[in-house]
């Protein structure tokens, strides 16, 4: 069966401060029917956390899609959600709140629960807004303020062993500002100083699916619908008063449009013919059409939408087992339509292998993976890799990698001891270099801190020119080293610990989120010394950062010529501590204190992130 795609809002340990999850995982083996179940959400706010793509993770069969995320921020540098838990109780409260006004309101119930429905509710509340950054005297006064709030609707039914109707409708609205403004426009002075720029973004999607039984004497099929609706209340330019066509007046202002706006339809299923009891033929189908309003201006400014445009990937495959072997065979066929800017669409037929092989032998494991694809880039997309980000899409052409492939070998657990290697190589077409949208505001065309002034071409210097757009993009191609392992003695403790190495110079490196670290590690060190108490210790790190744009520049025999540069940011280390103590079965208390390196590190340019954060609260289940 071909990846079926699983977005899962991650239910909450008795710790609050672990954060909920969301992350798109390739599944193989038996389906394991989507049921729709409460999974209880807490995240208490935090610095944000870039996602990294890794190898495929495990699954559990009881995740919940989500088509939004409702994190006020920050998860470990590495392991991005591969954490889950559960609870079985119907309904939950978890509250919290800590320094910088951080807080934090988790809560759902399930109305109907029982082996063929479920229907239920969730809650979730996230805000901070006490914390001043320092980023200049001018800006002394401005606190970074941040509120999230979530609803969702989800249910299930199974139809008497014949097949299972899901379905869920979410709702989430965010309230922000962009807290590091720090105006340095040529002809801004401080007497004019706008405040900083405020932003409201929705989030609301429905969808729903049917899945026939899994037998594997029998065709098996599952179809889908959802439509998502992604948008940005505005979006701001730095402009004058002669730029909106007023001469005589020069005073600095924003330009504000209205932001960015998308709708997602999508349409997906698949069919699977067994051929034997150990063999399979199947194709699988995915269709995405995305909407846009028309482009429009404000005065003289024109922030430009991309054309309506969407793709199908058809992923026809043969998959069978013999015994510890696991082989599946495929290839997606991804066909665009209207993909691109006017004038250099993206090509209509791309292909890439989906192959997976993998070989089990007792408590050793191996496996080959060679996949690719075209991922679309979008709003809502890329609003999991910065929150921050151009409320205008930067452009509607599909990142492509005609091969992203890995392998790797596991060992255990052997007396509580597991191991892991993997090695991973992956080729990406046209991949968008965000992350900027801050530092546009604060210096628009000009040159940012730690970025070249100028470049010598043929023996001229001239100077560069930055537009801090998230429409430029590179092509890399990189490959990325990992190591595991992991020790575990039950309640005694737990300990684990994991690292990266991913080389990046450049077109050089393998994409893991827009600051490209070359080394993220983590460590976490837990322990129950009795059932009601727990303890956690866990330390995190991304470092050698650096974050890419396009600077264009004339010199030499040269003209207009883009170059690829390169911003160093400071390496990010997270010590966290948390403890939690259960008063009875249904009602635990807790406290945590994160980031107590006091670190205030910028995640992205322009953004530094809150020290040393205490907080406390309790749990309840019922």
């Amino acid at each position: 069966m071909k990846k079926h795609i699983i977005s899962a809002i991650a239910a909450v340990s008795v710790l609050p401060a672990a954060a909920q999850y969301n992350q798109s995982i390739s599944v193989d083996g038996k389906y394991v029917p989507e049921v729709f179940r409460l999974d209880r959400i807490n995240s208490f706010p935090r610095q944000v956390k870039f996602s990294l793509e890794t190898n495929p993770l495990s699954y559990d069969g009881r995740s919940v899609p989500a088509a939004f995320a409702p994190s006020l921020l920050p998860l470990p540098a590495t392991g991005w959600r591969d954490t889950r838990e559960y609870s079985d109780s119907r309904g939950y409260l978890d509250l919290g709140a800590g320094s910088w006004l951080n807080s934090t309101l988790s809560a759902g119930y399930r109305f109907i629960d029982d082996r063929n429905t479920t229907f239920g509710v969730r809650l979730q509340h996230n805000s901070t807004s006490l914390w001043k950054p320092e980023v200049s005297e001018l800006m002394k006064d401005t606190r970074m303020y941040r509120y999230d709030e979530s609803i969702g609707f989800y249910g299930s039914h199974d139809f008497n062993g014949k097949g299972r109707l899901s379905g869920a409708v979410d709702w989430h609205i965010g309230n922000f500002n962009y807290y590091g403004y720090n105006p340095q426009w040529e002809a801004f002075s401080p007497e004019n100083a706008p405040e900083a720029p405020t932003q409201t973004l929705n989030d609301i999607s429905a969808r729903f699916s049917w899945q026939s039984p899994d037998r594997t004497d029998e065709v098996r099929w599952n179809a889908g619908a959802g439509v998502r609706y992604f948008g940005y209340r505005s979006v701001y330019t730095p402009g004058t008063g002669a730029f909106t066509g007023a001469a005589d007046d020069n005073r600095i202002r924003f330009l504000r449009a209205s932001g960015g706006r998308e709708t997602d339809i999508n349409l997906n299923g698949g069919v699977a013919f067994p051929t034997s009891s150990r063999s399979t033929i199947g194709i699988d189908m995915n269709a995405d059409i995305l909407l846009y309003p028309e482009s429009f201006y404000v005065g003289g400014y024109h922030p430009r939408q991309p054309d309506k445009y969407g793709m199908v990937t058809l992923t026809p495959y043969y998959s069978f087992s013999r015994d510890r072997l696991l082989v599946r065979i495929g290839a997606d066929l991804d066909l665009a339509f209207n993909a691109g800017e006017d004038g250099d669409r993206y090509s209509f037929l791309h292909i890439a292998p989906d192959i997976r092989l993998d070989y089990l032998a007792g408590p050793v494991s191996f496996y080959l993976h060679a996949l690719g694809g075209s991922r679309l880039n979008t709003l809502a997309a890329n609003y999991e890799r910065d929150y921050y980000q151009n409320p205008i899409p930067g452009g509607s052409r599909p990142v492509y990698s005609p091969l992203d492939g890995s392998l790797g070998v596991t060992f255990g657990p052997f007396s509580g001891f597991s191991a892991g290697a993997d090695f991973a190589f992956r080729i990406s077409r046209g991949e968008y270099l965000g992350g900027w949208y801050q530092q546009s505001l604060n210096y628009l065309n000009q040159v940012a801190p730690g970025l070249p002034e100028s470049v010598m071409e043929n023996g001229t210097e001239s100077p560069i020119r930055y537009s801090y757009s998230d429409s430029h993009t590179c092509n890399l191609s990189g490959f990325s080293l990992g190591l595991r392992m992991a020790y575990d003695l039950g309640r005694i403790i737990k300990l684990e610990a994991k690292g990266n190495y991913q080389p990046q110079n450049g077109t050089k490196g393998y994409f893991n989120g827009y600051d490209r670290p070359r080394w993220t590690a983590a460590f976490s060190a837990e322990t129950n010394p009795w059932s009601t108490l727990k303890l956690k210790l866990s330390y995190d790190y991304r470092g050698v950062r650096n974050i890419y744009t396009v600077g264009n520049y004339q010199g030499g025999l040269i003209s207009n010529a883009d170059i690829l540069v390169s911003k160093r940011l400071p390496d990010i280390t997270y010590l966290n501590f948390g403890a939690s103590y259960g008063i009875t079965s249904n009602f635990t208390v807790w406290v945590q204190a994160d980031n107590l390196l006091n670190r205030h590190d910028e995640l992205l340019p322009g953004l530094p992130q809150q020290g040393v954060r205490l907080a406390a609260g309790f749990g309840v289940t019922f």
